[in-house]
């Protein structure tokens, strides 16, 4: 929290996680917890799951689409950008209301904020810590404040992989904004952080070429899976008729819902 100030120690933190390589699996000794969601099912198309509008990227490409069918409805909740809008972290962060952060989870915070990859468990340590490790790991898992993490060294000298993890963009939130509670082992007051710590994420009217983004690589994922399903009937022809059906019927309901979704708007996918 010091050197120029809150928000450029964020800013910095925030730019060393994004730059680390891709996290390795680490089940075997923390087993990966699904990220905490908070964006629920919408009722309306379109809509914000934390406001009572429409999204505004999601409606920059598809606000002439008419998204009535059930399938239409799931790709616009698929493609809509809510892992990097603020408006999703400020409902993130709110979620955290009473959360208790225990000895080992602040350890764990803390030390992820000192080294960048913080290695939950090591050969030496007893059985009782580790266990009491990997439980904080877990809880910070789910909180969405770290993720598994890649550990130079992670196997020990028996082979086992040691569990390492990296403080998440909301983990660096939390650190800058209620940092002070945490390393004086005071329980945390989510009411009070501290003051021109801006939230992580962008404004939701910036993210239109995130949802173009994620709509051209869903088309490309579509494509390659029935790409994938032709060429496996060609060399190995589906002897069971029924698990063919299956196929067949899960990729006119994909191909269905973005046509449904897209065809409105296909000419705004043209000009970006």
């Amino acid at each position: 929290m010091q050197g120029h100030g809150p928000a450029a120690a964020q800013a910095a933190r925030e730019a060393q996680f994004e730059a680390q390589p891709a996290a390795a699996p680490i089940a075997p000794v923390v087993p990966q917890a699904p990220p905490a969601s908070t964006t629920a099912d919408c009722t309306a198309p379109m809509a914000c799951p934390h406001a009572a509008a429409p999204c505004p990227a999601l409606k920059t490409l598809l606000g002439h689409s008419l998204v009535v069918s059930e399938e239409a409805r799931a790709w616009s909740r698929r493609l809509a950008p809510c892992a990097s809008c603020r408006i999703d972290y400020g409902a993130r962060v709110r979620a955290l209301k009473g959360l208790r952060l225990g000895k080992r989870e602040r350890e764990i915070l803390i030390g992820a904020t000192a080294q960048e990859v913080f290695v939950v468990t090591a050969p030496a340590m007893s059985r009782p810590l580790s266990a009491a490790r990997r439980r904080a790991a877990q809880t910070l898992i789910r909180a969405g404040l770290v993720a598994g993490a890649a550990a130079n060294g992670a196997a020990s000298s028996n082979g086992q992989v040691r569990a390492a993890v990296a403080l998440t963009p909301l983990g660096l939130y939390v650190l800058a904004a209620y940092g002070r509670f945490i390393e004086a082992a005071k329980p945390v007051r989510w009411d009070r952080p501290r003051a021109n710590v801006p939230l992580p994420g962008s404004e939701p009217q910036l993210l239109a070429s995130a949802v173009v983004e994620r709509t051209r690589a869903e088309l490309h994922e579509t494509l390659d899976e029935l790409k994938r399903v032709l060429i496996a009937a060609v060399v190995r022809p589906v002897r069971d008729p029924g698990l063919l059906d299956t196929v067949t019927r899960h990729l006119q309901s994909k191909a269905k819902g973005l046509r449904d979704l897209l065809e409105p708007a296909g000419s705004k996918l043209k000009s970006e």
